[in-house]
């Protein structure tokens, strides 16, 4: 039996019920595969109901704020695949039709879509014959073809790449495509691989070669996190907080977050805290009061945020509001329909604890 015939045959008896397979159309792969990039099929599941719920179709999704947008990927992370998103389905509704393009040249021209996305939607959405390289096809393959040089490396990648798409059938390519991920997720797992349970075993050149499975694949290590320490100044007025939008280029960029800035060596993290409020047009009070300390481990930086409550000597006349559209003040009860990340989450529960309650609605 053929490599293909094994997979899609365990594959039928085993797939996973997943919501985006019960009622399947280009739209749906389009937004799952947008929310799976570098995320869990467990944490996206509860986002991707409320997603489709709430823009069930591409017009939908292109007709949107970005706010409403981003408001419901709220703590999913990495929010430039939100924005990426909105914009991919105005491109879809304004230069063709309101249809998703068909194949992988094509995909690629949407904002936020490269190979992998590409490959994974015309092979899931069309049949195309593509091959979706991610990191449970890479784990496979490697381990498949026993490659021992560094997945990580571009050049083992578009190895790996073109072995997947060897192995490709003519038809049934989408369901392939999710066969391969299937068996990285269920069994052929990063560190306790169930090799008696694998439905290629006799295709797997470790197991012909009686290496151990965990050994591969292999990785070069990835440089240390850069450590970062920042400021938070949580600034109330009237029953709403002072909140500011990240900024293209910036950590979390189109975001809402607590006004902040990167504290300097010998610099006390409360004058830097009030700097980040008096940024904002806040006229702060003599000293700021320290309410916690947050950590957060992003895929390049651990920081660590220090959140003081700057208090306001007295209201500035001309204090920026709901027409600044990089600054708002936020009532408590209204923190739930902006797009908040975790970390921005951490924070306000450092400094504003009873907003936790709310974001939790």
């Amino acid at each position: 039996m053929t490599f293909a015939a094994a997979l899609l045959r365990w594959f039928d008896r085993h797939r996973r019920d997943l919501p985006w397979r019960r009622e399947p159309s280009p739209y749906r792969t389009l937004v799952f595969e947008f929310m799976l990039q570098q995320t869990v099929v467990a944490t996206v599941e509860p986002y991707f109901h409320r997603f489709v719920a709430r823009f069930p179709d591409v017009a939908a999704l292109a007709a949107a704020r970005e706010d409403e947008v981003t408001a419901l990927w709220s703590g999913l992370g990495y929010y430039a695949r939100a924005r990426n998103l909105r914009r991919a389905a105005i491109a879809i509704v304004g230069d063709h039709a309101g249809l998703l393009p068909r194949d992988e040249a094509t995909l690629r021209t949407l904002p936020g879509i490269g190979p992998y996305t590409a490959a994974a939607v015309a092979a899931i959405a069309f049949d195309r014959r593509a091959f979706a390289l991610d990191g449970n096809g890479i784990r496979v393959l490697a381990r498949l073809f026993a490659v021992r040089e560094p997945v990580n490396l571009p050049a083992t990648r578009e190895r790996l790449r073109e072995l997947g798409l060897s192995l490709v059938p003519a038809t049934r390519a989408g369901d392939f495509n999710q066969a391969m991920m299937e068996l990285g997720a269920l069994t052929c797992s990063p560190r306790a691989p169930d090799c008696g349970a694998c439905p290629v075993r006799a295709h797997c050149e470790i197991v012909r070669l009686g290496l151990v499975p965990g050994d591969l694949p292999v990785k070069q290590p990835r440089a240390a996190r850069r450590p970062v320490s920042i400021a938070c100044a949580v600034v109330e007025r009237a029953g709403c907080v002072l909140l500011v939008r990240r900024q293209p280029g910036e950590l979390l960029a189109g975001t809402w977050a607590l006004p902040a800035t990167e504290v300097s060596e010998g610099v006390p993290a409360e004058d830097a805290a009030r700097a980040a409020a008096t940024a904002q047009g806040v006229v702060a009070a003599a000293r700021p009061i320290f309410r916690g300390r947050v950590r957060h481990v992003f895929t390049h930086r651990d920081l660590t945020a220090d959140v003081f409550s700057v208090g306001e000597a007295r209201r500035p006349r001309h204090a920026g509001g709901a027409d600044d559209p990089a600054r708002r003040w936020i009532a408590r009860d209204d923190l739930a329909g902006l797009g908040i990340s975790s970390f921005t989450r951490k924070t306000l529960a450092a400094g504003l604890p009873a907003a936790l309650n709310v974001m939790k609605r």
